[in-house]
């Protein structure tokens, strides 16, 4: 390639000045033919190419105005959303890349659609290219670019893992524009990763309309990012081609292309095609067919030539060649599509034995040589063919559209352009087709498929207006097309607010577990259902709010009569909250199980089972006379007096525990301990022993005090004549009153 030539700053003023044609939304190329209906719809030059063959029937250019002369949005190529390019070639070899069945066109041949054709070619970087599936090339999918400049379709290129350039074909114009979309993703700045070259080439070299080489695209081109721009070249009236280059190695490094246009500027429209001789590709050439009226836009209306000489017998005055013209076969009575049924003339004069020369409409020329015997302004040919007397003026043939050419032999009646043989209605030139068969042209009917869908309706919905076998989806069935339905489930919720956008019966999913929250019945997904939260006062769309469940049954504790699992309900448990407790005897605040005096007494709850009485009544406590927290069944001294009760002549009296004398007095108590009559006070004066009855104090002389203190003791007459017998006897009985104090004193 020769040295690229750079644009100068003034190319680069006037690029920004110019603008391209003002083209309307409905008429690409201002010629005046709707899109619609034009088969050239970029192009001002043409607009009809009846046999599809890529020429136009007519070539008409405007002249000193600005036009079109060629020109992509990417419409012509079919393409799917939402479906993967993969190419099945070896990547590292580069190479062209071509369409693949059911995938996005990634080039397109010009004579297969309207539209400009283009080529992807492939340079490996030693990467997987786009072998590995990617969003590339034609699409229809709007959710990054929101929509395209022009029609439905663009361009992508995205996740090259090499070099893809896209090229389109050759043409001639003086400005080439073309819309850019660069999604904003952060692209790489190292070379060859991520770059975009939009150039235009011709054979001296080429230009740069956009260079991205070297620079950071997020940062020097943030201008173009996430947005479309029009960038536009002046291109003086080369020859030459649009390229687009572009590296990148991320599927969300995309970028987008729509709407190139190759304009001239106003110096007079030119074209690139070539008239087409032969409009429906008969073999028969439109001049000859129109001469021959036949219908040079019908492939099945072809001129009658029955001896092949390469005129229709319309034109042809000896259709079998014979010698003898149509018209005098006819006069004649001899098939004139015949050769080998000719006329009689015996005399060889040229004119018939059946006829004589005579002069009809009098008008002085002979019938043989008049070729409109009655004047009535149609041949005499003519009328033979029609079926009327050619030498009756009131005998005219039936012209419906007033062409000269009678019904019968006419192809199309009336002259609307379709075949009687093809037209529903032959005698209308408003109508010619009735594709539902119900009566009403498809003009003028507004649903030409019956499917009850409105032609508009199905334009708009994308599916095919004549073909009752298709119509527009509309799952909701509200007469809204799903292809426009912003509500597909007509639930009243937008799809794109909508989890179940099919499911007219479902729009949240708020635990998203994939079921909708009116069949969810836990919508929230904390393990209770939404009943019970209503119930249990929580938030059944909150999963953070769940109900109080105390004992984690999954019954909340507003509804559930025993909230600590206990087997207690609530209003019998004096502990609800805790399953280790359900009574308090005492109301003490600790529950029975863990109180050791259930009923409050002081008395241990063991205890008091051991002492036979009731630890869970506190007017019930164990017997313990001496009240030292023994109960008397096991305490064994009950009196607390230190002498046991095995031992004690009174085990419940703590004051007493001797009854010496069986007197039923204690010991303590009692004035006479041992019952012998002298009080135990006396007894101990005395010297006598209280505790035995036996030892009473001695009164010598009776006189009630006892001789120990006794002062005047009187003895008794002696009778005893043995002398110093009484001396003796006072002496003992004063030791014995001295033994007997000493012991009273031990106690």
């Amino acid at each position: 390639m020769s040295t690229p030539r750079r644009l100068t700053t003034s190319l680069i003023i006037l690029m920004l000045l110019l603008s391209l044609p003002t083209v309307s939304a409905d008429d690409t190329d201002g010629d005046g033919v709707d899109d619609a209906q034009d088969d050239f719809p970029n192009d001002p030059c043409a607009d009809t190419d009846t046999d599809g063959d890529g020429m136009p029937d007519s070539i008409s250019c405007p002249s000193g105005t600005s036009g079109v002369v060629a020109y992509t949005s990417f419409e012509d190529p079919f393409t799917i959303s939402s479906v993967k390019y993969t190419d099945t070639g070896d990547q590292s070899i580069d190479r062209y890349l071509w369409n693949n069945a059911n995938e996005p066109d990634v080039a397109h041949n010009q004579t297969t659609g309207n539209e400009m054709g283009f080529t992807l070619y492939y340079e490996s970087t030693g990467g997987v290219g786009l072998t590995d599936g990617d969003y590339f090339g034609t699409i229809n999918y709007t959710g990054t670019v929101g929509n395209f400049t022009d029609g439905d379709n663009g361009y992508q290129m995205s996740d090259v893992d090499g070099i893809a350039t896209l090229s389109l074909d050759n043409v001639i114009s003086d400005i080439v524009s073309l819309d850019l979309f660069i999604q904003n993703t952060g692209y790489e700045t190292s070379n060859p990763v991520d770059y975009l070259i939009i150039r235009f080439v011709d054979s001296s070299g080429y230009t740069d309309i956009l260079n991205t080489s070297g620079y950071d695209i997020d940062s020097d081109y943030s201008s173009y990012l996430d947005t479309w721009t029009t960038l536009t070249l002046v291109t003086n009236g080369v020859s030459g081609n649009l390229e687009i280059e572009f590296s990148s190695n991320s599927g969300f490094e995309a970028i987008y292309i729509d709407n190139v246009i190759f304009s001239n500027s106003g110096s007079g429209t030119t074209t690139n095609l070539v008239e087409d001789q032969d409009d429906d590709n008969d073999g028969w050439i439109d001049s000859d067919e129109s001469s021959c009226n036949t219908d040079a836009l019908d492939s099945t209306s072809t001129p009658l030539d029955s001896d092949s000489d390469g005129t229709c017998n319309y034109l042809d005055s000896d259709d079998d060649n014979d010698g003898w013209s149509d018209l005098d076969e006819d006069n004649c009575g001899t098939d004139s599509l015949d050769d080998t049924d000719v006329p009689v003339d015996t005399n060889q004069d040229g004119v018939c034995d059946a006829i004589q020369e005579t002069d009809n409409d009098g008008d002085g020329i002979s019938d043989n040589d008049d070729s409109d015997d009655d004047n009535d302004n149609w041949t005499d040919l003519d009328e033979l063919d029609c079926g009327t007397d050619p030498m009756d003026s009131s005998s005219v043939p039936n012209d419906f559209d007033g062409d000269f050419v009678c019904d019968i032999i006419d192809s199309d009646d009336d002259d609307d352009g379709v075949l009687d043989q093809d037209d529903a209605f032959p005698l209308d030139a408003t109508e010619s087709n009735d594709n539902d068969g119900d009566g009403q042209g498809d003009n003028a009917d507004i649903d030409d498929d019956n499917d009850g869908w409105s032609d508009s309706d199905e334009i708009d919905c994308n599916t095919d207006w004549m073909d009752e076998n298709i119509v527009p989806g509309d799952d909701d069935g509200d007469g809204v097309c799903n292809y426009l339905d912003a509500d597909l489930d007509n639930d009243g919720v937008p799809d794109i607010d909508d989890a179940f956008p099919e499911d007219p019966n479902e729009t949240v999913d708020t635990d998203g577990d994939g079921l909708g929250d009116n069949s969810d019945s836990d919508d929230d997904g904390d393990g209770f259902d939404d009943i019970t939260e209503e119930t249990c006062m929580s938030d059944p769309l909150n999963s953070d709010s769940i109900p109080t469940d105390f004992d984690e049954d999954l019954s909340c504790d507003e509804v559930d009569a025993d909230d600590d699992n206990d087997g207690v309900i609530d209003t019998e448990d004096a502990f609800p909250r805790d399953g280790s407790e359900t009574r308090d005897t005492d109301g003490d605040g600790q529950g029975d199980n863990s109180d050791l005096d259930d009923d409050g007494d002081g008395w241990p709850d063991l205890t008091e089972n051991n002492c036979g009485s009731n630890s869970m009544d506190a007017h019930s406590t164990p017997a313990d006379a001496d009240e030292d927290g023994q109960c008397d069944s096991d305490d064994l001294d009950d009196d607390g007096d230190g002498v046991a009760d095995s031992l004690d002549a009174f085990p419940a009296d703590g004051s007493e525990w001797l009854d010496l004398d069986s007197d039923g007095i204690g010991d303590n108590s009692d004035t006479d301990d041992d019952g012998d009559g002298v009080s135990d006070e006396d007894e101990a004066s005395c010297n006598s022993d209280p505790f035995n009855a036996d030892n009473v104090p001695l009164d010598w002389d009776e006189d009630g005090l006892c001789d120990a203190l006794d002062a005047d003791i009187q003895p008794p007459p002696i009778s005893d004549e043995t002398p110093g017998f009484g001396f003796l006897l006072a002496i003992s009985m004063l030791v014995v009153a001295t033994q007997v104090r000493s012991r009273k004193s031990k106690y």
